[in-house]
């Protein structure tokens, strides 16, 4: 599969996300919205994904969202449940080269992993919902 379909996916799953329900009801256990921040060493992750796993306690629904420009926002209908929940962030960070599509011919812009697995696949950072702030900075660092 090619970069540029890979990012084609991505690209449709934030239009889900974003889409949302369409009304602040939705079915299940009370949920509650989250926004925030997401750096790496000081650098706002311009790119990524947050997603939140259930972790223990009442936790029950996965949730989470894109990042953009250091930014995220889940709503309440599309957030997690009560519970502690594991976060995963990743970052598809620009890597300043220019690739090509071999199907369409198009040029893209490479962009690949940049933070290390003790961020995602190997993530231990911990939040518990709801929070006593609703909002949230996750300050990463390489140290």
């Amino acid at each position: 599969m090619s970069k540029l379909a890979i990012l084609g996916c991505a690209a449709a799953w934030v239009g889900l996300v974003a889409l949302g329900c369409g009304g602040p009801k939705y079915p299940g256990d009370k949920r509650f919205p989250l926004s925030g921040s997401v750096s790496f060493d000081g650098q706002p992750v311009d790119l990524g994904s947050l997603t939140l796993k259930p972790a223990g306690g009442e936790a029950k629904s996965v949730s989470g969202g894109v990042i953009r420009d250091g930014k995220f926002e889940i709503p309440e209908a599309k957030g997690p449940n009560a519970g502690t929940y594991r976060a995963e962030i990743h970052w598809l960070k620009l890597t300043g080269k220019r690739l090509m599509d071999h199907t369409t011919g198009e040029m893209y812009d490479e962009r690949l992993e940049a933070l290390p697995p003790k961020f995602h696949k190997n993530s231990e950072l911990l939040i518990e919902i709801p929070a006593t702030d609703d909002v949230h900075a996750f300050e990463l660092s390489s140290k």
